[in-house]
């Protein structure tokens, strides 16, 4: 008896073990010729990436992470065949692409993107297909060349976000490490036939140190001069207007010197000859005084020119500056300094617009700008001058009044004594 409870007890917690889940004992105790366990029922289809993350997790959790998941894309919308099931020749059936050829990646996704009903809820351009076929990138995909950039290589594959947020590729701040990707690697470039790109030093310059050290959102990145979907180097004639999106003081100034249609009838680029194309620095007005000669000689009238509007500027500058101290020292007396500060911002006003006058090449524009700005510092140093020195003068004054006071007091308390000594 004792036999047959001690067995029965061990058949039941083996038969809990095993509805336990045991994948071991599972294949333990299931009897040669017998009916198997029934299998786990599979991953709900419910999700965007259906039962395709069963098999492919990685790219499960990139794309529900991304924009076309929430908005209803799922695998099979660019992959083809059956998300619905396990059955991988089922699953792989029905039209399915697995990896596309890069040659026809701009296509698909223009598939949906160049719908004007798809795309019309978002408010999405819908010529971002023609508009890449115009682009380095794609003229040169259509000529058989696979390494240019496609869709994928700056959207991501999987992990498409909108350009708005911080974890996308082409969020603002991120799109320099997008294009260097490809634009600063020298190797992928010497297989494309292109030996160098300085593309790289665009982080030395002072647009990326704009937007990367000081987050400003208005610096410009590749796509603000190169392009986004139709990304193209501007040809001489149209890099003015390029630069001028932003430096629109010096394209006017420009456009009105001799500048810019000689250079473009010598088919130099206009902005670039003088400031360089990646590597721009920030403004130096010193190189008023020198860059003229790197094309003209340093012997020229045009070097000539621009030592004189160096000197101009610099003499603006120099009387600003000590001005500006002469205020300093009048907030310690204390002197009221609003209205002299309020002066001179005015007058670096006109030194700042000097610079951008300067690409005009006439003297006389730029002087006008530098005699105000002069102007107006040599005004103010004169008012304070003046107040300070009336202020010395009402010291020395009361100096003056408080010695003979002193010495009055003294004169008298002496003959005080002598009156009393007589009486």
């Amino acid at each position: 008896m004792r036999r047959v409870i001690v067995f029965a007890l061990a058949i039941a917690v083996v038969a809990a073990l095993a509805t336990a889940g045991l994948p071991g004992l599972r294949r333990a105790i299931a009897q040669p010729g017998g009916t198997p366990p029934p299998a786990q029922a599979p991953p709900s289809a419910s999700s965007s990436a259906g039962r395709c993350g069963v098999c492919h997790p990685g790219e499960r959790v990139q794309f529900e992470r991304s924009s076309h998941s929430q908005e209803g894309v799922r695998c099979v919308s660019c992959h083809g065949g059956n998300d619905r099931s396990l059955e991988q020749g089922v699953a792989h059936g029905a039209g399915f692409t697995g990896r596309p050829k890069r040659t026809d990646i701009p296509r698909q996704c223009a598939s949906c993107h160049s719908d004007h009903e798809r795309m019309r809820p978002y408010n999405l351009p819908v010529d971002q297909l023609a508009l890449y076929q115009t682009s380095g990138h794609g003229r040169r995909l259509a000529q058989g060349d696979t390494r240019v950039a496609v869709c994928s290589d700056c959207h991501g594959a999987h992990d498409v976000l909108p350009p708005t947020d911080p974890a996308s590729r082409v969020f603002r701040v991120n799109l320099p490490k997008t294009c260097l990707g490809c634009h600063g690697d020298s190797a992928r470039l010497a297989r494309t036939g292109r030996a160098t790109d300085d593309s790289r030093t665009y982080l030395s310059s002072v647009h990326a140190h704009e937007l990367l050290d000081r987050g400003n959102p208005r610096a410009p990145t590749c796509v603000s001069c190169h392009g986004v979907h139709g990304a193209a180097p501007p040809g001489a004639g149209d890099v003015d207007k390029v630069c001028g999106h932003c430096h629109t003081a010096e394209r006017r100034y420009f456009a009105a010197g001799p500048h810019r249609d000689g250079m473009v009838k010598a088919g130099l680029p206009e902005c670039v000859s003088c400031h360089g194309n990646h590597a721009i620095g920030a403004a130096q007005p010193q190189r008023l005084a020198s860059v003229c000669a790197r094309c003209h000689g340093a012997q020229s009238v045009q070097a000539t020119l621009g030592g004189r509007m160096w000197t101009e500027y610099q003499a603006a500058a120099s009387q600003i500056e000590q001005a500006a101290a002469l205020v300093t020292t009048a907030d310690r007396v204390p002197i009221q300094t609003e209205d002299y500060r309020a002066r001179l911002e005015e007058a670096r006003t006109y030194l700042r617009e000097a610079l951008p006058a300067a690409h005009a090449v006439q003297e006389q524009t730029v002087a006008g700008l530098t005699v105000r700005a002069r102007a107006v510092g040599a005004e103010v140093a004169s008012e304070i001058y003046g107040k300070l020195g009336h202020l010395q003068a009402r010291k020395v004054g009361l100096v003056v009044f408080w010695f003979y006071l002193a010495l009055t007091v003294v004169v008298l308390r002496r003959l005080q004594s002598r009156a009393a000594r007589k009486r």
